[in-house]
Parts: structure tokens; sequence; C-alpha cells
């Protein structure tokens, strides 16, 4: 897994080429995207693929676009195994019949992931957070998508249904999953998990992208200008 700032976008139209890039790029092997907090400090985005090249290709992709800086994340999925607490709802892309075309967003001229971005830049410091999306590309733009929010530390069920709400307005039902740990460890795995959905690629866009410009720096105070600082990953929990 690697590590990419969560620098903005300009606009709704450069995620949907950014998913678009990345549905080429994988044609026909999963992907996973993600979206992390960790203890207050600054949100990241994450990628992973199975394929050493496709990860390498796909984070230098998520970085060009957004200009964020780059770092390692092989401690991630380590975390699962050192957290006293943990949960994750999966989270199943139904369809709101939302504006699409990026010249009529409604609505969506604001951030549709405005309040993720939120609850994510200002976690306490003792949790870890996030939103995972693993998607594999099928003929005609569209993927096969399955999407799960998380959270581990302490109050990590509160968490982790405020963090899956948020999409609520972007449409999705929730479900519990039997194995919380399982669940969490393959989603970290780029796996796809039941349930899934068929969307196309601007619909996927909707539920993982970079910050849009327009509200990254109110809704993301902690996050700083691209290349500033150094990431910092999260130790294990004490």
């Amino acid at each position: 897994m690697q590590l990419v700032e969560a620098a903005p976008i300009p606009t709704p139209a450069d995620a949907e080429r950014l998913v678009a890039d990345l549905w080429q790029m994988t044609y026909g092997r999963p992907l996973g995207l993600f979206i992390f907090g960790f203890r207050g400090e600054r949100v990241l985005l994450g990628v992973h693929s199975t394929n050493p090249m496709i990860e390498d290709a796909a984070t230098a992709t998520v970085a060009d676009q957004c200009g964020g800086t780059v770092e390692p994340g092989w401690t991630i999925p380590h975390l699962v195994d050192v957290a006293d607490e943990m949960s994750v709802i999966n989270m199943v892309p139904t369809d709101r019949h939302l504006a699409l075309d990026s010249s009529t967003f409604g609505w969506q001229r604001t951030d549709p992931l405005r309040g993720a971005y939120t609850i994510l830049a200002n976690l306490p410091e003792s949790s870890v957070a996030g939103v995972g999306m693993t998607l594999r590309s099928l003929p005609g733009l569209q993927c096969v998508v399955s999407l799960a929010a998380f959270a581990l530390g302490p109050g990590a069920d509160m968490v982790a249904m405020r963090l899956a709400s948020s999409y609520g307005g972007v449409g999705v039902l929730l479900r519990r999953p039997f194995s919380k740990k399982r669940t969490i460890r393959r989603m970290f795995d780029a796996a796809l998990r039941r349930p899934t959905s068929v969307k196309r690629v601007e619909v996927v866009s909707l539920f993982w992208h970079p910050p849009y410009n327009q509200d990254a720096e109110q809704v993301m105070g902690r996050v700083h200008a691209p290349g500033t600082t150094a990431l910092t990953v999260p130790a294990p929990f004490h």
C-alpha cells in the first residue's frame, strides 16, 4: 500500500477523469482506493494492488492529479492486529439519480464527501478511521465496486457509523458484516467483498476522490500545502 497526501483537485470533472484513468490502467485487476484519517493528523489517500507495477502506476496517477506527496503505507494493514476496538460497515452504492454532468452538478457543486473529510480530519487522537473501496474494471467504463467504512481505537462503532452515514446523501445502503477483522483485512488487501454493485466510473468517482478545491481549505484545515512537510504514518496503538 502507498499513501498520497489528500491535496485538492479543481473540479468534479477532474475526479471523474481520475477514476476513468484508473479504470483503464487496472483493467481486469482489483484496485483498492482508500481515504484515511490518522489520529487528528492529516487526511491521506491510499492505493493498493496485488500487482506492484499497477500499484506504483496508480499511485503516481493519483499523485499527479492532486499534487500530493507519496509515502509507503505498509504499516497500515498491521494496525488491525493491535487495535483494542474495531468496527466496519459495508456500504452498498444505490441510485440517487444525482446529476452527473459536471457543468450542472446542483448541490454537488459542494464536495459530496465533504462530511467524510471533515470527520477524518477531526478524529480523536486515539482513533484511526477511513473508507476503503475496491474496484475491478468491466467493459463500457463500468466497475464492480465494494465499499466500506472502518474505524480502529476507542469508540470505533460510533466513528464508523458517523463516517458511513456521511455517505447518505451520495446514496448507500449500510450492512454490518459478520466478521469485522476479516472484512477489514480483505479491504486492506484490495479484495472484492460481498455485497458488490456495478457502477460507471462517473458514479464511482462520487464515492472516492481527493477533496474538491473549493472545500478543501475550509473542511480540512489540518491539511498543509503539498510538499510542505513529510507525511507521518501512525505507530501501533499503545
